[in-house]
């Protein structure tokens, strides 16, 4: 039965959930993706002469970030979102301003390293402050709303970022951010009153633990088959969202004007890839594992197309580029938000949802050496081999999850 619009609509504390919880996630993305736009102005300042030597500085954040989502992961299904989500932000907000005036190397990386375990703490509990407050289709509409943080989060920070660096030094990149996300966490420390109404009990009395869905038919074989589509899709995912501006800067092909013309096109294809997403998912009537197909599907054709063509021209190389960057931030959302949603009947969403973005950042914490030691200053072209080969991989894997996860869901309702 299909429910009206007015049956839809958020009630005042959803409303409420719903601006804080994007607010939250908006804001850490300003306060992490703000390095993508200063990572050649560092290298600059430190003497070197390539990226390879600084690509260590977000290869830190992703290791620690993945490692921290498998804690963070569990204790979110355990303690309270308001708390641990205004630590995470706070720690970030510190970290940024001691960043900002660093001199070393080694101490860039070991600050990015401790800004990826405390952002680590925001997404599970996010999620988990989401199913408390939301169920039903409300539920799926809220978990969509949270996929344009995506969107925004990048756009914002990238777009930012670079007017900040162009008139200012590339130190305030991270000072002005941390100071604006310090007002936030003292509106969602004011604001968030107090945990959703809902409660979480497991359907039929299935265990809760992550432990006992191993015993659950088809679980292993799904959740390993998820882990290892979701590393493929951090790979392809943060080796173009973190050297994208790097890439445009080393072709020298662009103007600030045409810099910010790009960086303002990048949010457009990155909305137009949601509502693909979107559009997928109702054609494949909310199989999340079917969009996910059909995503990294078009993203192989595009990498391939970009693999072959890629020393045309500098804007086929950076057109190509962006449309994949579209594709990839379609699929991110299925991943970190909607699948999880299929194990709330087991009281873990939390769990999954931290397991799944350790998953996606272990696969980036390899994508961003590789990726700067395959461009190798200028060239891009090894880049974009290494694109197609991993998207074909994980197109392929992406099948069997499809077929896996089918029976899983209808096997053991």
């Amino acid at each position: 039965m299909e429910l009206s619009t007015e049956q839809l609509k958020f009630s005042p504390r959803q409303r409420l959930v719903c601006a804080l919880c994007f607010g939250a996630y908006l804001f850490a993305y300003l306060i992490r993706v703000n390095l993508s736009i200063a990572l050649p102005d560092i290298t600059e300042y430190l003497g070197y002469t390539d990226t390879s030597a600084v690509g260590n500085i977000p290869g830190a954040f992703f290791w620690t970030y993945a490692l921290g989502q498998l804690i963070s992961g569990w204790l979110g299904d355990r303690i309270s979102p308001k708390y641990m989500i205004a630590t995470g932000l706070s720690a970030s907000i510190v970290i940024n301003i001691i960043f900002a005036f660093s001199t070393s190397l080694t101490v860039m990386i070991f600050l990015w390293a401790l800004n990826g375990v405390f952002q680590s703490m925001l997404w599970a509990p996010v999620m988990k402050t989401i199913v408390l407050n939301f169920e039903g289709e409300r539920l799926r509409k809220m978990t969509f709303a949270m996929s344009f943080t995506l969107v925004f989060g990048y756009s914002i920070s990238w777009s930012a970022s670079t007017i900040i660096k162009t008139f200012l030094d590339w130190r305030f990149v991270f000072i002005i951010p941390a100071i604006l996300t310090t007002v936030f966490v003292f509106v969602w420390l004011t604001l968030y009153k107090r945990e959703g109404e809902r409660q979480l009990v497991a359907e039929n009395g299935v265990p809760t633990k992550i432990s006992s869905l191993f015993r659950v038919r088809f679980f292993p074989i799904t959740i390993t088959l998820i882990i290892l589509v979701s590393i493929f899709h951090g790979i392809i995912k943060e080796s173009i969202n973190t050297w994208l501006p790097t890439m445009m800067d080393s072709l020298g092909s662009f103007s600030l004007s045409s810099t910010l013309g790009v960086l303002i096109v990048v949010p457009i294809v990155n909305f137009i890839g949601i509502m693909l997403m979107k559009f997928i998912m109702s054609k494949g009537k909310a199989n999340y594992y079917f969009t996910v197909f059909v995503l990294l599907f078009i993203s192989f054709i595009v990498s391939t197309i970009a693999a072959i063509f890629c020393n045309i021209h500098v804007a086929v190389l950076v057109g190509l580029t962006i449309a994949m960057s579209g594709l990839m931030f379609a699929v991110n959302p299925v991943f970190t938000a909607f699948i999880p949603l299929n194990f709330e009947r087991w009281n873990c969403v939390a769990t999954v949802a931290g397991l799944i973005d350790c998953a996606i950042y272990v696969g980036a914490a390899f994508s961003s050496p590789l990726t700067s030691f395959l461009a190798n200053g200028s060239d891009w072209s090894l880049v974009t081999v290494m694109w197609a080969v991993v998207l074909i991989i994980a197109t392929v894997a992406s099948v069997f999850l499809k077929h896996f996860s089918a029976k899983i869901f209808t096997d053991n309702k």
